[in-house]
Parts: C-alpha cells; sequence; structure tokens
C-alpha cells in the first residue's frame, strides 16, 4: 500500500544532495545525486505523494487529468528559427526583453499563490478527503510551489533561474527599466516589485466572476486559481522546447551547455506542479459539492466548466496580446537598425507574425 498521509515536514522534504547548482554567487535550489542526476526542490516525498494520490483515482476508475496538453498546446513566438535569426544578426533587444518578462511572471507565482485563501475543504465535499492531494494542499503543497517558483531563503527559485539563463545565453545584455512596463500579464495583488501591467492587461480580478452562485465564491476562487495556473503550466513546456533549442544552440548562445541543462531542470519542476494541480482538481472533479441549504452538485460539472472558462481565456485575448507585445518589441528594436526591414522580411519568412497591437 503506497502511503497516502504526510506532514508539513514530510512535504517540504529535500532529498540528500551530492552537490549544488551555482553560477557564481548564485545558489539554485535542488542539487545533484552522485550519478549527476537533477533531484528537484522538495521532492523527496512530493513526487511519490502526487504519484500515490493520483494512482488512487485511477484505481477507482477516475480521470487522474483534467486538461491535456493538447487543449493548450500552441507554438512560442518567435518560433525557434525566427529566434536563432534574431539573436545571429545581434538583435538581442527584444530576446533580452522576453527571457525577462518569462522571470518576472515566474516571479509572480509566489505572490499569487501566497494570496490564495486557507479554507477548510473537508466542509465543501460530501465525501471525505483524508489521504488525496486536497488534503495536502494546505499542508506544504502550496507553499513548496510558491518557493520554487520564487526561491527560499538563500535558494534561487525559477525567476532568478530564468535570470541566469538569460545573462549566460545572452553574455550579459542590457535590462533597462521599461522592459518591466507595460506587460500583457497584470502582478498579483501584493506584488512589491518592478513590473507593472498595460491598462488592458488580464488580471486576478477576471477570477471572481463566478458560474456557480450556489458555490462559496471563494472555493470557485479557489479551484478557478488551480485551473488557471495549471493552464499556465501547461503552456510553458512549448516555452522549455524553445529555449533549450534555441539557448541551447552554439551559434546564438554564449553558454549553450548550461543554458541548456537550466531549461531542463527548471521543466522537472514543473512537473511536480502540473501533477498536483491536475490531481487535485480530479479529486474535486469525481466528488459531490455541498452548496448552499444542504443542496448537492456534482465536482464533475463545476471542475469542466471552470476549465473550459479557463482554458478560453487564456487562449483568447490574452495570448493575442503577448503576441502582439513580443512583436512589437521586436519591430521596435528592428525600426532603430538600417538593416531592420531586410531582417524582418527574413523574420516573416520563417513563420508566422502576429499583428501589431
Amino acid at each position: 500500500m503506497r502511503k497516502l498521509g504526510y506532514t508539513y515536514e514530510e512535504i517540504m522534504a529535500n532529498h540528500d544532495y551530492a552537490s549544488r547548482l551555482k553560477r557564481g554567487s548564485v545558489l539554485f535550489h535542488g542539487g545533484l545525486d552522485v550519478s549527476g542526476k537533477y533531484l528537484p526542490p522538495r521532492a523527496r516525498n512530493r513526487i511519490p505523494a502526487i504519484e500515490a494520490w493520483s494512482n488512487q483515482l485511477s484505481v477507482k476508475g477516475h480521470p487522474a487529468q483534467v486538461v491535456t496538453h493538447e487543449q493548450v498546446k500552441r507554438e512560442f513566438f518567435p518560433n525557434a528559427e525566427q529566434a536563432k535569426l534574431l539573436l545571429r544578426e545581434g538583435a538581442h533587444g527584444a530576446m533580452t526583453r522576453i527571457l525577462t518578462l518569462i522571470g518576472i511572471t515566474e516571479g509572480f507565482g509566489n505572490d499569487g499563490i501566497k494570496l490564495m485563501p486557507q479554507l477548510d475543504l473537508q466542509q465543501y465535499f460530501k465525501e471525505s478527503i483524508d489521504d488525496t492531494c486536497l488534503a495536502h494542499l494546505h499542508r506544504g503543497l502550496l507553499e513548496a510551489h510558491g518557493n520554487d517558483e520564487a526561491g527560499r531563503g538563500d535558494e534561487a527559485g525559477h525567476d532568478m533561474m530564468w535570470y541566469q539563463i538569460r545573462d549566460a545565453a545572452l553574455d550579459h545584455p542590457l535590462v533597462t527599466p521599461d522592459m518591466f512596463e507595460n506587460l500583457p500579464i497584470a502582478p498579483p495583488p501584493g506584488y512589491q516589485g518592478p513590473a507593472r501591467a498595460a491598462p488592458e492587461a488580464i488580471s486576478v480580478g477576471d477570477l471572481t466572476r463566478q458560474l456557480f452562485p450556489q458555490i462559496d465564491p471563494m472555493l470557485e476562487l479557489l479551484l478557478s486559481a488551480f485551473a488557471q495556473i495549471l493552464v499556465i503550466e501547461l503552456i510553458a513546456y512549448a516555452t522549455f522546447s524553445w529555449a533549450q533549442e534555441v539557448l541551447g544552440d552554439p551559434e546564438c548562445s554564449a553558454e549553450p551547455d548550461f543554458c541548456r541543462r537550466m531549461v531542463g531542470y527548471i521543466r522537472e519542476d514543473e512537473n511536480i506542479h502540473v501533477g498536483y494541480l491536475q490531481c487535485a482538481l480530479a479529486e474535486v472533479r469525481c466528488r459531490t459539492l455541498v452548496v448552499q441549504e444542504g443542496a448537492e452538485l456534482s465536482g464533475q460539472l463545476v471542475v469542466d466548466r471552470i476549465c473550459e472558462k479557463i482554458v478560453g481565456n487564456q487562449m483568447g485575448g490574452r495570448w493575442d496580446r503577448m503576441l502582439a507585445y513580443r512583436m512589437n518589441q521586436i519591430r521596435g528594436e528592428l525600426g532603430d537598425r538600417g538593416d531592420g526591414e531586410r531582417i524582418l522580411s527574413r523574420f516573416a519568412a520563417l513563420g508566422s507574425v502576429p499583428a501589431a497591437a
């Protein structure tokens, strides 16, 4: 019988690392075993726990996923060949902005997770949630996720890892204050960093519009936040593949081996996030929600509708604004060059080009 119940300390426990990961003075989370294999942070028990909870769903005949990769599969823009063209032509400004934005949004994760209401989830379900992923969300899973994204103590998380990847690949490019302005993604409430959203950016407020008025709004907000983070994490797999191909190319990157490895480590960390978010929402989906005046509501109906809404939001106007933002940066940089039109023409020949915002 696989273990299904864990303490906070067990969820947060690290492996015994044979060596740690550093670049200069920056210490990254996680580490390596004696064979050089990467061991994600806080994963000694998190990974087997998520596997056990997911297996428990499958044994009972329930799906362990609520959103598939295919539902959110999109090619990264600029595509790999377009990005390589820019870098070979010395157009590092737009690429610096793109990599900086990836780091910024990773850092948003911890602030957003801290805002999630700490609810007594059992009160909302007819069935027990003992020995489930749901029962461990506030027993370390959410905190560990936030630490992965933005670091903990003296250990750097994904935001700093992406900045280090950017600096390694592009040989410490100039990062200007305007790279943190007019972003297509709004920081979560309570964020204290330099990033500033564009007026039309999608924000946390979009999650507060209820689909099910009979449900406690805090519960629907929580489920919607899980679905949104899950979809963002799934979309990110295209980013990982793109970054490993582009920044792992010696013709385009000053430190290709470092960049390829670091992106791979981030991908392994994100597998954990995808796993527990899929599992938690799948556990809700196979249960019965107790709503106003003791009435009942199908968890399957609630989760499916919420996921449909979130996928639509992420893949619609928000996605278009993201691509338009990136293209505006590329046009802006090349517009200041005498050979800019030539490069733009070659760029367009290598793949689709979004309309300007």
